[in-house]
């Protein structure tokens, strides 16, 4: 059998099916071939906080609209959590514990016994996930792994389904920006955002405005670094955000470079 209705087999065993969404090219994907599968008995569900940048929100729900899925939003105030704040190396652990939380009752309210989150094979493999660890403890299961799902198999057939997401730039939440053992407060989120959409207005997708203090460390792919050191306007703006200092990271953007 083709992946794909390896997948739709799991999807539909599930009979309902609650999925943890955030917008990215792992939910997108796996909320498109649930809803295919099982229509109004998929229901998406998107936590809203702080570390979700206000444009990605934005874009996450046309994405919804679109496709016509039943989903609800809830909000989540993650500074209610210690640990979170903290900004310890197990941060993304609590922050996940507390949306899946609220996912459940969601879930719940609607009758609904299985929450899935986007979880993927390439996922497995990596060094510092604490998120996963979360999942587990609360009984999400994981149907692109389960079913082999690389982060290229999940390109390849989003793009084969026409799910817009299919090429989008890997993504994470702002308090990533914030390097652990500083606590993360929603003044720094919103300044990494603000940050970072002065290199998004100009086309620059996929770039990172990391945060240490007075210093704005800008990780963007090979193609934007040179229009990034020829644009003065970008670092006026991030200056005017109250750096001292903004500098051009020559490793480029790379994906958990502050685990």
């Amino acid at each position: 059998m083709d992946k794909l209705e390896i997948l739709e087999d799991k999807i539909k065993s599930y009979g309902k099916l609650c999925i943890a969404y955030s917008g990215g090219v792992d939910s997108s994907f796996l909320v498109h071939v649930a809803y295919k599968v099982l229509g109004n008995n998929a229901l998406a569900v998107m936590v809203d906080s702080p570390v979700l940048a206000r444009r990605d929100k934005d874009n996450a729900v046309e994405i919804l609209e679109k496709l016509g899925v039943p989903y609800e939003i809830v909000e989540e105030n993650p500074f209610e959590s210690e640990e979170f704040s903290e900004n310890n190396r197990m941060r993304c652990y609590f922050c996940k514990k507390n949306n899946y939380t609220l996912i459940q009752e969601t879930a719940q309210k609607h009758g609904i016994m299985y929450i899935a989150d986007g979880q993927n094979a390439d996922d497995v493999q990596s060094d510092h996930r604490p998120g996963i660890k979360a999942g587990h403890e609360m009984g999400v299961v994981s149907p692109l792994i389960d079913c082999g799902f690389t982060k290229e198999d999940i390109r390849r057939y989003s793009k084969q389904l026409d799910v817009v997401t299919w090429d989008k730039p890997a993504n994470a939440c702002l308090s990533s920006r914030i390097p652990y053992g500083t606590s993360i407060t929603a003044e720094r989120l919103s300044t990494v955002e603000i940050a970072e959409e002065s290199l998004r207005k100009r086309g620059m997708e996929g770039c990172r405005v990391r945060w240490h203090d007075e210093i704005a460390r800008i990780e963007a792919t090979p193609e934007y670094l040179v229009r990034i050191l020829n644009t003065k306007e970008i670092i006026e703006e991030i200056k005017a955000l109250g750096f001292k200092y903004v500098t051009l990271d020559l490793e480029g953007f790379r994906s958990g470079s502050m685990n």
